[in-house]
């Protein structure tokens, strides 16, 4: 299926190939960095120490109350979350399984942040589908979140069922608007 995506000027958005987890991963580093930068003083968090020897651990931690952290970027919506799993995209977040069944086994009380900045607004292909922009940040403990993934959507990415690079297969779609994710920002 060909889609475009299209940015708040109106530009369509280019993206490098969104299964090449390599290049995210360093893109998300610096991304991390950027976010501390913006909010880490207002959220009481700093990029996790730990990071520096093994770039799979919690990506922060709260110097309020010692408690690793998660950070889960979101770009771009999930315009056909309405269509799939009758949610509004305006609002939906996706997070992946293999990262519940991670935080479940090694760290089950890390929280969780989900920082929002639609970068695309516009997703044409046979039918356009917009949202308006969007920034924020919304905070979840993983010991509710868990609780929202037991009756959660599950959505499973088609283009990654023989992926070899470890980029997730399945991702839960959630809604901000649940009154268990608190706005942070």
């Amino acid at each position: 299926m060909g889609y475009k995506l299209i940015d708040v000027n109106g530009n369509e958005i280019s993206l490098h190939n969104l299964q090449d987890k390599g290049v995210w991963c360093k893109a998300g580093a610096s991304k991390e960095e950027g976010f501390v930068g913006l909010y880490g003083k207002k959220l009481n968090l700093k990029i996790n120490p730990e990071k520096e020897n093994d770039p799979y651990a919690p990506d922060l931690v709260n110097t309020r109350n010692g408690l690793l952290a998660d950070l889960k970027i979101q770009n771009t919506p999930f315009f056909q979350a309405k269509a799939r799993f009758g949610l509004d995209p305006q609002y939906t977040v996706v997070f992946n399984k293999k990262d519940k069944l991670r935080y479940k086994a090694k760290y089950p009380d890390i929280e969780i942040y989900f920082a929002v900045d639609w970068q695309a607004i516009k997703f044409v292909s046979a039918k356009t589908i917009e949202v308006l922009p969007m920034v924020g940040v919304w905070f979840i403990p993983f010991g509710k979140l868990d609780v929202l993934l037991k009756s959660a959507p599950l959505h499973e990415y088609v283009q990654r069922m023989g992926d070899t690079q470890g980029n997730a297969r399945e991702s839960y779609v959630l809604d901000l608007k649940n009154s268990a994710f608190k706005k942070a920002v």
